[in-house]
């Protein structure tokens, strides 16, 4: 496994974490390293907890459990020093030591720190920036012992910081050297609408004003400005821009001009070395903002994976925000004097919209008080649309469809990776993703997705984009078969509420269904086997037919049969009782299947039970190929036999059968170990897969491979044996008792989400009580007195 190094742990760092992940989560062993001693938190947060709106641990992005679960090293309070790109490692750093680290991909994610004004006094106790959470634990800190405070800056942290000491009753002046407030994002007008709402909140400003000077002995007392002028302050916070932190890169030979140069694929000058973020520049710009972060991030992961589906070429940039409860938007253009505006403003809403038109294209677009337009409006700068016929009505937003689906045009425009969300990161097709699990209010998607619980900027567009896709999917009740008005869920709660054991026709009564068929039969039968376990008695003739026939039927109506084989593993002796077997009863037809077994293929209905006993008293049983249960666990040989195996993969894959056979399950349940990370068992396909390593165990769950292709997502990490198969256990449990029936591990995944999962399971205590749930029984419920008894008539 290849060696992946992060320096830094923030926002854009994380994401070039979790896009690695996604796309081969077996690839690289991953170290971050952290300079902040702190779990990784979304800085974008920071205002809310200074203001005390969230705690600290609301806006951490990524807990203790990932990096355990997907065996990352995280190294906080530690820097990196130096880089040695010939031996490809680099120093790091902490307080107790400095020793190498190699890495085959190394990225660097140092970000920015924050320009302090070159001020005479800005060494004094009370001068701070708003950059990082130690800055809000200080300026939190002084409430109480300092009253005053001056935040230098009028961009959007500034006036988050001065928001956030206003609630926490400070005496807040916010200092300017221009005219308005917000010049980058908002032109002259509307900064003053936003500067009236801050005021009326008693925020002070002094505009077009030069600090020239920082006054006070040890500590700040005062702020003095060009004019000779002073404003007596306890408190300085500086908020006026950032620099790209390069040193580093520098130091170790990259090329750096304010910034680390990387080109669309975000390599730098070294062809093993790639960099994300406020540190780096790009076709000469360098972005603050997250979504650009996160478009850089994506590519990155791309390319240090060696896929390439994305190249980065710049982004643009629209800002969504929400201040003091108003919301925000620009976009664009909009202080090029030659332009044409169009302007509107409605007095008692306190809305106003200023358009930048050149050249018959809007160029941009200024929206206060109601960004419901946004999207319609950005989405025209983007793709430069010409507006002759749209110009008369361009004012009034997107008019061409019902206000119920205002914005939907833009919205089904949009992207799935394109973000709505910049304070969460959240893409549309996040939202896409959260309707389709069963979010089908805007409250629930938020609770889901995190969307719009931030500043609140994003709410309206994400509005739209809710409304448009929970509209566009939403369908008629989805019945659990013909039978009955009620869905799944309805059927599954009923039998989960019974107090003692029903038949399947009393639940149907009690629910007045007006019919019977086999999909409600199998489905009731399964929900009371789970439901009660060994004391309800399963309904062999509700049973799916090849489950009943104990065969798979054919094309040509003959049957094939599938003796267990755990792990693969069988003996001459079995050999040759199958293969005597076979020559006896004419078998046409042998193959060794996809899961480690022998298939026996073209056998006649009248020979099905001779077979089976036959093969029972040659020590066999049904390989459950058949039937909604444990399938398989595929192994590779592993460290027992081969140069490369690091645990024993056989012997754990028998464990594992062995753990959870003869159980019915809402769908077959495909198991695989592969003894090292080369995967020969193919074990990130399959419902549970285990990868073994020299330190352990890697748990990956809800992969598929049939109609669709899906890669599991890696779960968590083990060191024994025994915890694998507790955990197995568990994870089989919540998967009986919560999946619906025919509800495969990657459609449960999908609908519950990994996170809900990981959530019932992510103590050593929840595990055993799950797995302790699961019944004892090693009763195969194939085997009756009588294999006929099997039969339909």
């Amino acid at each position: 496994m290849k060696n992946l190094v992060i320096i830094g742990s923030g926002m854009s760092a994380m994401k070039v974490v979790d896009e690695v992940l996604k796309i081969d989560p077996l690839m690289y062993q991953i170290t971050i390293i952290g300079e902040e001693k702190e779990l990784p938190y979304n800085r974008i947060m920071l205002s809310p907890v200074l203001s005390g709106e969230k705690e600290f641990d609301e806006i951490k992005t990524h807990d203790e459990g990932y990096f355990s679960q997907n065996n990352i090293t995280f190294k906080p309070g530690c820097s990196v020093t130096s880089i040695d790109r010939l031996k490809k490692t680099v120093l790091l750093t902490n307080e107790k030591e400095s020793y190498d680290i190699s890495y085959d991909r190394l990225v660097i994610c140092t970000g920015s720190r924050p320009f302090i004004l070159p001020l005479p006094g800005n060494d004094l106790e009370g001068v701070v920036s708003f950059r990082d959470i130690y800055d809000v634990a200080y300026m939190k800190a002084q409430v109480g012992k300092s009253a005053k405070v001056a935040v230098i800056g009028t961009g959007l942290l500034g006036l988050e910081a001065a928001n956030g000491l206003n609630e926490l009753g400070y005496e807040v002046t916010v200092i300017g050297n221009s005219g308005s407030i917000m010049n980058m994002q908002l032109d002259a007008s509307s900064g003053g609408l936003l500067q009236k709402v801050l005021e009326d909140k008693n925020i002070n400003f002094k505009m077009n004003a030069i600090s020239t000077k920082i006054i006070g002995e040890t500590k700040v007392e005062a702020l003095e400005f060009e004019d000779g002028t002073q404003l007596e302050t306890d408190m300085v916070v500086m908020s006026v821009g950032i620099v790209p932190e390069d040193t580093l890169a520098a130091s170790a030979g990259l090329h750096t001009d304010r910034g680390i140069m990387v080109g669309d694929t975000m390599m730098t000058s070294d062809p093993v070395i790639y960099s994300v973020g406020e540190c780096i520049k790009h076709r000469g710009a360098t972005y603050g903002l997250v979504a650009p972060l996160f478009e850089q991030a994506r590519v990155c992961a791309e390319q240090i994976c060696e896929v390439n589906h994305h190249m980065y070429t710049g982004s643009d940039v629209s800002t969504k925000l929400k201040i003091s409860g108003v919301d925000v938007f620009s976009a664009g253009e909009f202080n090029n004097e030659d332009d044409e505006v169009m302007c509107s403003k409605d007095h008692s809403l306190n809305t106003r919209k200023r358009l930048s038109i050149r050249d018959n294209k809007l160029v941009g677009a200024v929206l206060f008080g109601d960004s419901t337009d946004g999207l319609f409006y950005f989405d025209l700068i983007k793709n430069e649309t010409d507006i002759t016929d749209i110009r008369k009505t361009l004012l009034f937003g997107d008019i061409n469809i019902d206000e119920a689906s205002a914005g939907a045009s833009g919205v089904e425009k949009m992207a799935d990776d394109e973000q709505v969300c910049g304070c969460l990161g959240v893409t549309k097709g996040d939202i896409v993703t959260a309707v389709s699990n069963g979010c089908d209010t805007f409250e629930s998607m938020q609770k889901e997705t995190g969307c719009a619980t931030g500043c609140g900027g994003c709410a309206s567009v994400a509005k739209q984009v809710f409304s448009f896709v929970s509209g566009a999917e939403l369908v008629a009740k989805d019945t659990l078969c013909d039978c009955t008005n009620h869905s799944t869920e309805e059927v599954r709660e009923h039998v989960r509420l019974l107090e003692e054991v029903a038949s399947i026709d009393e639940v149907r009564s009690a629910l007045e269904f007006d019919g019977s068929c086999e999909k409600c039969g199998a489905a009731i039968n399964y929900y009371l086997s789970s439901q009660f376990n060994e004391a309800y008695e399963h309904n062999d003739k509700e049973r799916p037919h090849n489950e009943m026939m104990h065969a798979n039927l054919q094309n040509d109506g003959t049957y094939s049969i599938v003796p267990q084989m755990q792990g693969g593993l069988t003996t001459p002796s079995e050999l040759k009782a199958l293969a005597d077997i076979a020559v006896k009863y004419e078998v046409p037809t042998v193959k060794v299947t996809g899961g480690q077994r022998i298939d026996l293929l073209g056998i006649a209905k009248d020979n099905l039970n001779d077979m089976w006993d036959e093969i029972a008293a040659a020590g066999m049983e049904s390989g459950y190929a058949y039937g909604k249960a444990t399938r398989t666990c595929k192994s590779c040989v592993g460290s027992d036999h081969c140069l490369m195996g690091t645990q024993d993969s056989m012997g754990l894959s028998v464990k594992m059968e062995d753990a959870v056979w003869s159980h019915f399950m809402p769908h077959k349940f495909k198991m695989g170990v592969s003894g090292c990370p080369r995967n020969c068992a193919e074990a990130t396909i399959k419902d549970f897969g285990v990868i073994c390593t020299e330190k352990g165990y890697e748990i990956h769950v809800a992969g598929a491979c049939g109609i669709r292709t899906k890669a599991c997502l890696k779960d968590r990490f083990f060191e024994t044996e025994a915890e694998v198969v507790e955990y197995l256990k568990a994870f089989v449990q919540l998967y009986r008792v919560e999946a619906n029936y025919l509800e495969r591990v990657m459609h449960f995944e999908e609908r519950v989400g990994l996170d809900y999962i990981q959530s019932k399971l992510d103590t050593a205590e929840k595990i055993k009580t799950w797995a302790d749930q699961l019944p004892k029984t090693i009763k195969n419920p194939w085997v009756t007195t009588d294999h006929r008894e099997k039969q339909p008539a």
